[in-house]
């Protein structure tokens, strides 16, 4: 069966456009980075093809890694969807016990959980962006568009994951945990840098 056949069946995209906020933008970022991570494994393994020894293994090694990115995003698109549940729950619960502190704690971890994960959604484009930099610098004229996409989805992966983490920085209470997880959130956005000049090394391939 062609790998085209199923194409346009994709009844999980339902979900994105009913009216409830799970999955949103958290969950998106994360299978926009499985798609970028996709597409780099694709290109990789066709510049393998007719590829040297040890650049095919070079690249081989590429679409291995991307391969097990795409599949660690994947378990993120979830995951988003879970965290940010619970975390209205916990909150919920906290509203309905005024000064219980074991709900009040539980709500803030419920906090520090839902940022924990488009962090790692935001970290693992990161790790892609790095991959497709690698790639980009190959010359693989052939797969150059499609490596762009890779890198604009993957730095959509990256925004969606910050941004996701910035909103839900502000429900935290605590300012020391606040301020290591925004630290953290810091460091992963000069990974934009990385994407940009992916971007431009493969647009002046197109050229």
């Amino acid at each position: 069966m062609s790998p085209r056949s199923r194409l346009g069946e994709h009844p999980w995209l339902e979900p994105y456009a009913m009216p409830t906020a799970a999955p949103g933008g958290g969950s998106a970022a994360a299978v926009a980075g499985a798609l970028g991570c996709a597409l780099l494994a694709m290109t990789a393994r066709v510049g393998a093809r007719k590829a040297g020894a040890e650049r095919a293994e070079a690249l081989g090694r590429v679409a291995a890694e991307a391969d097990a990115l795409r599949a660690e995003f994947l378990v993120r698109e979830a995951a988003d969807a879970d965290a940010y549940e619970r975390m209205v729950a916990a909150a919920r619960a906290a509203r309905a016990a005024t000064g219980d502190e074991l709900a009040a704690r539980a709500a803030e971890a419920a906090v520090v959980d839902a940022i924990q994960v488009p962090l790692g959604t935001a970290e693992l484009a990161s790790r892609g962006l790095a991959l497709a930099a690698e790639l980009a610098g190959r010359g693989l004229v052939r797969t150059a568009s499609d490596q762009l996409t890779a890198v604009y989805l993957l730095l959509a992966a990256l925004e969606g994951g910050l941004a996701t983490v910035a909103v839900n920085l502000a429900r935290l209470d605590d300012p020391g945990v606040r301020d290591g997880l925004a630290a953290r959130r810091a460091e992963l956005a000069e990974a934009r840098r990385v994407g940009r000049d992916a971007a431009a090394l493969l647009e002046a391939l197109l050229r």
